[in-house]
């Protein structure tokens, strides 16, 4: 098939790679100039790590990402809300922390290599089904004709905004992130959060080597309206308020200006079902959450390859679309909701909630029951409320 992709992030990449392994011809229909990648480096799970496997470009990542062994969150007075860690599931599991510059580069070199083509300062305003065709109609009024249009543009898309069964929210709560060089002794396989309440939460998430040094994504939570002042405050402050919720984490942020500090925001999207006349929606722009669970880029690339999967059956495009959705449409909506639901627990002004959650998280945490589901969660391996995949 002649397939269009619309966005030249990771889950567009990915799905451009698999696809044209398979003899697709594939063009990935690129916003930005000159593409590069976006966002704070990110946990891996191993669901995902699989796939990278499988697109080829897992063993040239694993050489400098940080092998994530462990989830370590504790409140400012150092009570334990969750500890987790991979190997209770399986001997030798983990999770990957990546810089997203490193991983987009391998996407896009795997995807190149597969003979996907990137169409770079391509700004689609609308992608509509029309019987035989699907058509990306550009900003300059141009239009783009292909059989099969996948829509990969990230959680703040509208391209699927109005049609049958899509929502999106946008969360209120957003971070704050910089890329961090780690200090000697600081701990490269644990992911560290430190909270106090709901509206104060710091993590650092180490991301492999840069330059042969260990570094790290550190985030500080943030409400939306809220990041103006903070820009027009002195960056004094913050560290100042850093090294109060955190003390160890204030050589972190002792060297960052201002400038190297970004600021994301994220929305709950949903796309039931993601796809329409010869139109599909993946990725973040089909059910786009919040970080907390670390899921983001591998439910996207579990959506890369159920659709390479889907497509690869007999039958008609249709039916074929819906073998994908049906594929995803329990995991999905069970990250969904679970990010939903853990979401105001540590980005909320609800009151009353930290300081339940400060004393109920630990104790129910160490039931042994409860205790698997979050880590099945985390490791990215849930399938429903019920169901998982084995380790």
């Amino acid at each position: 098939m002649h397939v269009g992709i619309v966005g030249g992030g990771l889950a567009g990449l990915a799905t451009a790679a698999l696809l044209a392994r398979d003899g697709h011809r594939v063009e990935v229909l690129e916003r930005a100039a000159a593409p590069r990648p976006i966002g704070a480096g990110l946990l891996l799970q191993p669901p995902g790590a699989a796939i990278l496997g499988r697109i080829g470009v897992l063993d040239a990542l694993s050489g400098t990402a940080a092998k994530v062994r462990r989830l370590d969150s504790r409140t400012t007075t150092g009570t334990r809300l969750l500890d987790l860690q991979y190997e209770d599931l399986a001997e030798g599991l983990h999770g990957l922390g990546l810089t997203r510059p490193a991983i987009w580069a391998a996407l896009s070199a795997a995807a190149a290599a597969a003979g996907a083509a990137v169409t770079p300062g391509c700004q689609v305003a609308r992608v509509e089904g029309l019987g035989e065709a699907a058509v990306a109609v550009l900003a300059d009024g141009s239009y783009r004709r292909f059989e099969l249009i996948v829509v990969a543009a990230g959680t703040h898309a509208t391209l699927w905004s109005g049609r049958p069964g899509h929502a999106a929210r946008p969360y209120g709560w957003g971070c704050l992130w910089a890329t961090v060089q780690l200090p000697p002794g600081w701990p490269s396989d644990v992911l560290m959060q430190r909270c106090e309440g709901t509206r104060i939460m710091v993590g650092v998430l180490p991301t492999g080597l840069i330059e042969g040094r260990p570094a790290a994504a550190l985030y500080w939570s943030i409400r939306n309206d809220c990041v103006p002042a903070w820009r027009a405050s002195p960056i004094a402050t913050w560290r100042q308020e850093v090294a109060r919720v955190w003390p160890e984490a204030a050589e972190l942020v002792a060297p960052l200006a201002p400038e190297q500090v970004e600021h994301a925001s994220y929305r709950d999207v949903w796309a039931a079902p993601p796809f329409a006349d010869r139109l599909v929606v993946l990725g973040d722009a089909a059910h786009g959450t919040s970080p907390q669970l670390g899921q983001g880029t591998t439910q996207a690339l579990r959506d890369a390859l159920a659709l390479a999967e889907a497509l690869s059956l007999p039958g008609a495009l249709d039916a074929r679309l819906d073998t994908y959705w049906q594929s995803r449409r329990r995991r999905t909506a069970f990250y969904r909701l679970a990010s939903r639901a853990l979401t105001p627990v540590f980005q909320s002004d609800l009151p009353g909630l930290g300081w339940m959650r400060d004393r109920l998280a630990g104790p129910v945490g160490r039931i042994p029951l409860v205790r698997r589901q979050a880590l099945l969660t985390l490791a990215g391996l849930k399938t429903g409320l019920w169901g998982a995949d084995p380790p």
